[in-house]
């Protein structure tokens, strides 16, 4: 059996922009071909680090779908298995997580090493039916920052409003003890430098949940908003380079897409 679609073609090309765990998912109707789209976005990021001012960036957004390849805001993806409601992928992205002493107004925190975003490699899945969308990912680190895995999963229901839809979405994210240690850990030297205690980050599982706006603006063009809040894993919170318990993060975009 067939199943309906939750999104049209146009609104699916908007979900392209959005940050669904650490990195940029697209989403489209079962049944409806994957559009290409460019556009651009303004992100707010609250950090964990301490000390930290809210980022906000302008991001150039970029998604091509071939039959094949995708490109996904930051993620490439080459499709496994495609059918109207399913989709498995072999994908690449950026571990959106860094830290860059001179951006801290911490005293100690400036006497710590950086750390610089990561590469993921893994697989993804999709599946889109009349009762929601679910969507979840493995992926180890690959660019030698002491090794270890993230995995994602989350839950989305697109929701009329309107000539809006609105998408609720509930998920969790989960960083291994290495990959945790790299951006939050303290090491005996870092120690005695900064005065800091030594601290090496375990394993942790960061839930969180999310609301998307999304508003047509004829044929091609589509308006996004987004908010997330993540409850940080105790792994973090308990790192002498955090403060707070959250992390809290927004987006609007518009983007054309083909």
């Amino acid at each position: 059996m067939r199943v309906q679609p939750l999104l049209s073609p146009a609104l699916g090309v908007a979900i392209a922009v959005l940050f669904a765990s650490t990195t940029a998912q697209a989403q489209v109707a079962p049944g409806a071909k994957p559009r290409s789209s460019v556009g651009l976005a303004v992100a707010a990021q609250k950090s964990p680090y301490a000390g930290y001012d809210t980022d906000v960036l302008p991001i150039p957004v970029v998604n091509y779908e071939g039959k094949s390849f995708h490109l996904r805001g930051g993620s490439l993806g080459w499709k496994l298995f495609n059918s109207d409601s399913t989709e498995v992928s072999l994908l690449a992205s950026p571990y959106m997580m860094r830290f860059k002493h001179k951006d801290t107004d911490d005293v100690q925190l400036r006497q710590l090493s950086n750390r610089s975003l990561s590469a993921m490699a893994g697989v993804a899945v999709r599946h889109t039916a009349p009762w929601g969308i679910v969507q979840a990912n493995v992926q180890a680190e690959v660019s030698g920052h002491g090794g270890g895995f993230a995995a994602d999963a989350k839950y989305a229901y697109p929701i009329p409003a309107g000539k809006v839809t609105l998408i609720p979405g509930i998920g969790a994210g989960y960083a291994s003890a290495d990959l945790n240690d790299y951006y939050f850990g303290v090491s005996a030297r870092e120690s005695a430098r900064s005065g800091l205690a030594m601290y090496k980050a375990g394993s942790g599982v960061s839930p969180y949940i999310d609301l998307t706006a999304i508003m047509p603006l004829g044929a091609h063009w589509v308006a996004t908003g987004s908010l997330r809040r993540t409850r940080l894993s105790d792994a973090i919170t308990d790192s002498p380079m955090t403060e707070g318990k959250h992390m809290d993060s927004a987006l609007i975009a518009l983007s054309y897409g083909f």
